[in-house]
């Protein structure tokens, strides 16, 4: 007898497959990461590439000739330094007025004959009114005639300001511009120091005369006169005197008298710019790849 074979149906319990199905090999994984790196790598190309072109077509400041400044006359008071310090006791003995007695006793002392001024005398008492132990006026004698006189002095309009992110900065601006820190000393002697990033710092006393062609100015406000204090104090200059000041190269002066120029609106009759209309010019000092650089920020006319 014939048995009937029976089948067995389908279990519905596992889902079924689809008949073609997509899978990601270890090739396609290679591929899309090499793709993925090459798009990566195509990019900073470009952005490199962006760079440099922006760098080569950059417009470059060119430095404008710069006048030299005589503002004093060949009857000015001659010297080589300012006084910023107040008198002293040794100047007050000569500051008080004599009391009434002695005054009186001078004067019955003195005859008739003694009273009479004669030429002589008069030349004899202005030499001794001229001596003293004061430095003068730092500016020198002028050539005379009309001359070349600026209506604020350079470096008396110049502020720059500068608000480093630390000391080490701040030395390392000093060191970019070759800019040196000097302190006024009590010997009548001008002491300088530079070379503070470099860590070998150099220092020097010479004659104020010696540096008549720096520029020659106060810290501005902020973080710069306590960071140069500590940098004249640090290079042993500052038991010299009190007042630190920055010294500027002749470099820095022509730099900045041409971004101001090119700044300045204002133009004479011979329809170059007109210094004589600027009051003040405020500049900042910007960081950049690898240097410093200059920025005006302010600038105020008459």
């Amino acid at each position: 007898m014939a048995t009937a074979s029976t089948v067995n149906p389908p279990s519905t319990d596992q889902p079924s497959r689809p008949r073609y199905e997509l899978s990601v090999n270890a090739f396609d994984r290679a591929a899309t990461m090499i793709i993925a790196l090459l798009i990566m790598l195509g990019a900073s190309v470009a952005g490199l590439a962006v760079i440099f072109f922006s760098n080569k077509f950059t417009s470059r400041i060119e430095p404008i000739a710069v006048v030299p400044v005589e503002a004093s006359s060949p009857t000015g008071n001659e010297g080589f330094a300012e006084e910023p310090e107040p008198p002293g006791m040794e100047e007050g003995l000569d500051l008080q007025e004599p009391a009434l007695e002695d005054t009186l006793d001078t004067l019955s002392e003195v005859s008739l004959n003694d009273a009479i001024f004669t030429q002589e005398t008069i030349d004899t008492a202005a030499r001794e009114a001229s001596q003293g132990e004061g430095l003068g006026d730092a500016r020198q004698a002028g050539p005379g005639g009309d001359g070349v006189v600026e209506r604020v002095p350079r470096w008396e309009r110049w502020k720059i300001r500068f608000e480093p992110k630390s000391a080490a900065e701040f030395a390392a601006w000093l060191d970019y511009f070759k800019v040196r820190v000097g302190v006024l000393g009590r010997d009548n002697k001008v002491h300088v120091a530079w070379s503070f990033a470099s860590g070998d710092i150099q220092t020097e006393a010479k004659e104020p005369i010696d540096y008549n062609a720096w520029g020659q100015t106060l810290p501005a406000d902020g973080p710069m006169p306590k960071l140069t204090r500590d940098l004249a104090r640090k290079a042993g200059i500052l038991q010299h005197g009190r007042i630190a000041l920055l010294f500027y190269p002749f470099e820095v002066e022509t730099l900045l008298w041409t971004m101001e120029q090119q700044k300045n609106p204002f133009k004479d009759a011979s329809g170059r710019p007109d210094a004589n209309r600027v009051r003040e010019t405020v500049f900042t000092v910007l960081s950049e790849r690898g240097g410093f650089k200059f920025e005006i920020v302010d600038q105020k006319y008459f």
